[in-house]
């Protein structure tokens, strides 16, 4: 980990803060106050403080010689749940047309429909068992790209990629395929520090001279699958735009429905720059980054409704409730669409505190003290088993503009699985014979 919890946490949310106020958002029939900010600050400061209690900034030691970690079982266990996850998504899709960006945005606002009255899911069985079982393709693709010398490309794809990539089509969303590239990308990193390269001279003029180096083929191929997600995503966005007349009529539903435009100051330049299609590309990626800020502001002002205990923020939660009460989860809600953020992403620190209002900052510093815990152990470096949950710690930090890490795109079965990974694993120590008397002697000395 190259930051310290706090340290990023901070770094992430000047970013959003400052991409908000220096592109050209402008609210409308929307108004941010001293008194959300100052909460904002609040939970923030109380995460870094459970960070910085679990452990302050320190150099990387150096790795013990010899050591590895056996991942047999944790990749047994692994591969079952990503075979489950495909053959469940796969029953789960037959007879529907998962390539119709339209069908699926309007199944997307069916279900927030339903969560919005409280009703039970009419997902099948088999929606719900790839629901449970597809986060392990994350885990898995970090153990393959980051840990393994020489990783098996087909593994990574079948076992980590495929279960993602499915039962994405089946729920019609975007946020698994972004998340498994983030981890795709967070394992080469990891790469780096578990396998590093230390060339002779000779052999690094030898590279030089060669137009493609060794990793070029996987950087070229991470590239293609990045733009590949992008194309997607973009298709998605205009499939949405589509529905509501084309961009400008995008733009009108922005200004009308969530309260908020891109004609603040220099939005002149986007549009002659990039025309009203690049633009609302723009607009639409990084609103995505920076509502967080919007909405908890508005949460932290005038949400006065009762504790969601957790079934706001967590996925889970919310089903569990809805078959038991229903009601609870409708009036939960029905404050939160009377304030126009029903719908809205609102960071982590507004929907811990809509499940707990101010009690939440309580599982805010268990939050930072264990980003701390990780942090501390990957920098002792003497447990490389500790690096497999660098990068859930990470895209966790990042995504607090969004929500919480067992918030964030089925984030509590996803920990639930990294968890299960790491305790499978084993740490083996190399074995050296021992040292003859006199040696022993002299190092004694």
């Amino acid at each position: 980990m190259k930051f310290h919890p706090a340290v990023l946490m901070l770094l992430v949310w000047t970013g959003c803060i400052i991409a908000f106020f220096v592109l050209p958002f402008r609210l409308e029939n929307r108004v941010m106050t001293l008194y959300g900010f100052m909460i904002l600050v609040l939970f923030i400061a109380t995460y870094c403080a459970g960070a910085l209690v679990a452990a302050r900034p320190q150099p990387q030691r150096p790795r013990p010689p010899g050591a590895r970690v056996d991942f047999r079982l944790t990749d047994q266990i692994l591969m079952i749940a990503g075979i489950i996850a495909i053959f469940a998504a796969v029953m789960d899709i037959q007879g529907r047309n998962i390539l119709d960006l339209a069908d699926a945005y309007q199944v997307r606002s069916d279900r927030a429909g339903a969560l919005l009255a409280g009703s039970q899911s009419d997902s099948t069985i088999w929606f719900q068992l790839a629901f449970l079982t597809y986060p392990a393709g994350y885990v898995y693709l970090v153990r393959e790209v980051a840990y393994r010398s020489r990783p098996v490309w087909w593994r990574a794809a079948a076992f980590g990629l495929a279960p993602v990539v499915i039962t994405s089509l089946a729920m019609g969303g975007r946020a698994p395929l972004f998340y498994a590239l983030l981890m795709i990308v967070f394992g080469f990193a990891l790469r780096r520090q578990l396998f590093p390269v230390r060339p002779s001279p000779r052999a690094a003029r030898a590279r030089s001279r060669r137009p493609f180096k060794l990793g070029t083929s996987a950087k070229v191929g991470i590239a293609a699958l990045g733009g590949i997600m992008l194309l997607y995503f973009v298709q998605v966005f205009f499939a949405r735009a589509d529905v509501a007349g084309g961009v400008e009529g995008m733009f009108g539903v922005a200004s009308t429905s969530w309260g908020v435009n891109f004609n603040g100051r220099f939005s002149n330049v986007f549009f002659a720059l990039l025309g009203p299609d690049g633009t609302y590309l723009v607009f639409v990626f990084v609103w995505y980054l920076v509502q967080g800020l919007v909405m908890s502001n508005a949460i932290f002002t005038d949400y006065n409704g009762s504790m969601m205990l957790g079934s706001y923020g967590v996925d889970l939660v919310a089903a569990a409730t809805r078959r038991i009460n229903g009601q609870f989860i409708a009036d939960g809600y029905a404050v939160l669409l009377r304030m126009n953020t029903y719908g809205f992403l609102p960071s982590a620190f507004g929907s811990l505190y809509v499940d707990f209002r101010f009690f939440g900052l309580i599982p805010c510093f268990l939050w930072g003290w264990l980003s701390g815990k990780v942090y501390a152990n990957v920098k002792r470096g003497m447990d490389d088993r500790w690096m497999l949950l660098v990068p859930f710690v990470t895209v966790g930090i990042f995504f607090s503009l969004i929500n919480t890490p067992i918030g964030f795109s089925n984030g509590f079965v996803t920990h639930v699985w990294m968890i299960v990974a790491f305790l499978a694993a084993k740490v083996q120590r190399a074995s050296f014979p021992p040292m003859p008397q006199g040696a022993m002697r002299l190092s004694a000395r």
